[in-house]
């Protein structure tokens, strides 16, 4: 009903739908500095008024409800730029780091090691006897080897740490999901209660949880029942009836439900993780190589290792790839350099242990020896050669085959005498125990020596005969254990004689031919001279960084440009919040002064009754 207390009413609703909007005003300007805080505004509409025959009658305002003010699209889009400039900023911090384990550009490194090595070589062989010269090799060879090492050494410390930050991250991924998981009961509780009840302050936390679990790794959010904002702005609300987070198309929080990640390293020899889903019939599902973007996606884009599960489809990480590129580039080394030392004279010749049964092809075996043949030649003590052997390698040659080959009683020396030749002073043997290849001496007070000269087949290189490096690859390249203790047996001659230094010239020459690089675990063969190879896979490390640093640099300008248009729609401007401070101040006073005038008319309608 009508009359002057109805009309006290009004002003009433008046009072208190103003006196809301300052205290939301107020709430918005306190969390101005709050990252993840949305701005709220209050939602006002006319009462229902009262109907007279004639005329109807309005009853003041009304709370409609308090919303805040986000754009789903527009946030989605900014999740997607956190994600993306998260992941090549991780990218770009680890391959700078990388990067700075090859310093070439300053003159220093292992391209420089490598040129000071070959320099030692050729003074050892302008003075082929100087035992001081011997030292100056070994100590440069045991530096060249040395920064081999550290640099792979320190290329896998750099993927121990990313793999264990990949650890923190899913962690972190399994504590966002559960709060998530947990806000969405809480939100739906609360809004349940109350169709125009809108749980702000907890959306903002679980956008704020979104954010961060983004950041770590590429999410999907699934919201179904989305509604628009009451006012006709056009700006989309999340407020609905359901929500899936999803996870390379996996479900990890349906609703208020939560299904956490897995780690587990023991499927891997170097400890390093797989990521796993445990489906509804609790069965695992590797899904390590499906994660993408983020600080995880990140982390596994650049340390992933060898021999991961089978059924895991992930490949191999770029620090992996380094550390097999300076692994093919060392065993390249390796091979090669022994391969020449092996034309030195020695009183006998003993191999690696192989991977190899004395029946086995060894052009099928894992070991870079090659269709071609190599001579076994054997000198007397004034280093004249006095016996010669050529052993071929085809398709069907077995260490039986070689074995059998170097001990056939042939007139090696064409002298017509079959008891003074090479299986008369030497025998070829293959311990199928040991799996080692050995040439020795039947008498060794003969002083006889024997050498192996390769025509192509890489055999004496590839299983290790008479070797100047000990290893395989960059992870135990050094020099013979032998030089170590004394430098000064180091052999610069071929015939072993006083003055001969063609062992010395063919290592200074090998840096100018090309040399065999095994990869794609043997599959693939590049010939590259060495320093070209090496410049080749440091210049690898090299670009990826410089292409790392320009991604991010967009990215970064990406996320910036939206982050401001995010900005612009939910965040807090003070200004704008101080001119609402002000006109609802003022329309607070404005009813104010409509109570005093209608307390005024009942005072004077009071009066009149006295």
């Amino acid at each position: 009903m009508g009359g002057i207390l109805a009309s006290l009413n009004k002003s009433y609703t008046g009072l208190k739908t103003t006196q809301v909007m300052v205290d939301v005003t107020g709430h918005n300007i306190s969390n101005s500095n709050n990252e993840h805080y949305t701005r709220q505004r209050v939602v006002a509409s006319s009462a229902s008024p009262l109907k007279y025959p004639h005329y109807d009658v309005g009853q003041g305002v009304q709370i409609t409800t308090i919303e805040r003010i986000h754009n789903e699209f527009v946030f989605s889009r900014y999740k997607k730029a956190s994600e993306e400039q998260e992941f090549t900023g991780t990218q770009k911090q680890a391959l700078m780091e990388a990067s700075a384990y090859y310093p070439e550009i300053d003159n220093v490194g292992i391209y420089n090691d490598l040129q000071n090595y070959y320099n030692s070589w050729k003074d050892l062989s302008n003075k082929a006897g100087d035992p001081a010269q011997k030292l100056a090799l070994a100590q440069m060879t045991q530096t060249l080897s040395s920064n081999i090492k550290d640099t792979r050494y320190r290329l896998s410390q750099l993927q121990e740490k990313l793999n264990a930050e990949l650890k923190i991250s899913v962690e972190e991924i399994n504590r966002l999901g559960s709060q998530i998981a947990e806000l969405n009961q809480k939100i739906n509780t609360h809004e349940s209660n109350n169709v125009s009840s809108k749980a702000n302050d907890l959306r903002d936390k679980r956008d704020q949880l979104e954010m961060k679990m983004n950041e770590m790794v590429s999410i999907s959010v699934f919201k179904s029942g989305m509604k628009k904002h009451t006012n006709t702005d056009n700006l989309t609300a999340d407020f609905g009836e359901g929500y899936v987070l999803n996870l390379s198309g996996k479900t990890l929080v349906d609703g208020h439900k939560f299904r956490p990640l897995m780690l587990d390293d023991s499927e891997n020899s170097n400890g390093f993780y797989s990521v796993y889903y445990v489906r509804q019939d609790w069965k695992r599902e590797d899904i390590t190589g499906d994660l993408r973007g983020g600080k995880v996606g990140a982390f596994i884009g650049l340390s992933n290792s060898h021999d991961q599960n089978a059924n895991c489809n992930q490949g191999i990480g770029k620090l992996q790839q380094y550390i097999d590129d300076l692994d093919i580039f060392a065993r390249g080394l390796i091979e090669a350099t022994n391969n020449i030392y092996a034309q030195s004279g020695s009183a006998s010749l003993t191999g690696d242990k192989l991977d190899l049964d004395v029946s086995d092809p060894v052009l099928q075996s894992n070991y870079n020896i090659k269709e071609g043949s190599f001579d076994i030649v054997m000198y007397n003590s004034l280093g004249g050669e006095i016996g010669r052997k050529t052993v071929n390698i085809d398709g069907l040659t077995t260490m039986k085959t070689i074995v059998d080959r170097i001990n056939d009683n042939e007139d090696s020396n064409s002298d017509g005498n079959n008891i003074n030749d090479i299986d008369d002073s030497f025998t070829a043997i293959y311990n199928e125990t040991a799996k080692t290849f050995q040439i020795m001496p039947k008498n060794p007070a003969e002083g006889l020596y024997i050498s192996i000269q390769d025509n192509g087949s890489n055999f004496a290189g590839a299983v290790g005969l008479n070797r100047y490096f000990d290893g395989n690859s960059a992870k135990n390249i050094e020099i013979a254990r032998k030089f170590q203790i004394d430098p000064t047996v180091i052999r610069a001659y071929r015939e072993p004689v006083d003055g001969n230094f063609i062992v010395a010239n063919n290592m200074q020459q090998m840096q100018y031919d090309d040399v065999d690089f095994f990869e794609n675990n043997g599959q693939r063969i590049v010939k590259s001279k060495v320093n070209e190879y090496f410049k080749m896979i440091s210049g690898k490390v090299a670009t990826d960084t410089e292409q790392a640093m320009t991604l991010d640099d967009t990215k970064k300008s990406v996320y910036n440009s939206i982050r401001l248009e995010y900005s612009s729609i939910s965040e807090v401007n003070i200004d704008e919040e101080l001119t609402n401070l002000v006109r609802f101040q003022a329309g607070y006073g404005a009813n104010a002064k409509v109570i005093t005038a209608i307390d005024q008319m009942i005072n004077t309608l009071l009066g009149m009754k006295q």
